[in-house]
């Protein structure tokens, strides 16, 4: 076992030894449950894991941080640990953003910022202090 864990899920750079207040959670090793966490991390090794050797190495060798799980997910949400609720899925997202620390989060409704109410409630959301932000996907020219 390392003695620090990162988290498997596509471009989520968190790991136990950077971020604080985080659990890891090992996948299930139920094959269709296993699957469905498979698909929604989108990390290229994990995938082939699970295809060459199935959920138990899968679970072995890889976790997931419970930026991906939604506060209602857990069964159990302390400072010292997290359980998840059996066939808990993670989202396709990170939920909380990395300057949140869970210490000091209380409930989940904490967690959400005007923000996050905005998409939630498919207002006209523009994502802030993001330069150069256009939804035709064309990249700004830089430097001519």
């Amino acid at each position: 076992m390392p003695s620090h864990m990162n988290c498997c899920f596509n471009k989520c750079t968190n790991s136990s030894r950077s971020t604080q207040n985080l659990s890891f959670h090992k996948f299930p090793t139920n094959e269709s449950l296993c699957k469905q966490w498979v698909e929604l991390c989108q990390n290229d090794k994990v995938i082939q894991k699970f295809k060459n050797h199935g959920s138990s190495q899968v679970s072995k060798s890889f976790r997931i941080c419970s930026e991906h799980f939604k506060r209602e997910d857990y069964v159990l949400w302390t400072s010292k640990k997290k359980v998840l609720h059996k066939g808990s899925i993670p989202t396709g997202q990170q939920l909380i953003s990395p300057k949140t620390t869970h210490s000091n989060i209380t409930t989940w409704s904490d967690m959400i910022t005007e923000e996050d109410e905005a998409v939630a409630n498919n207002a006209s959301w523009s994502p802030r202090g993001t330069p150069n932000f256009d939804l035709s996907g064309s990249v700004p020219e830089q430097g001519k």
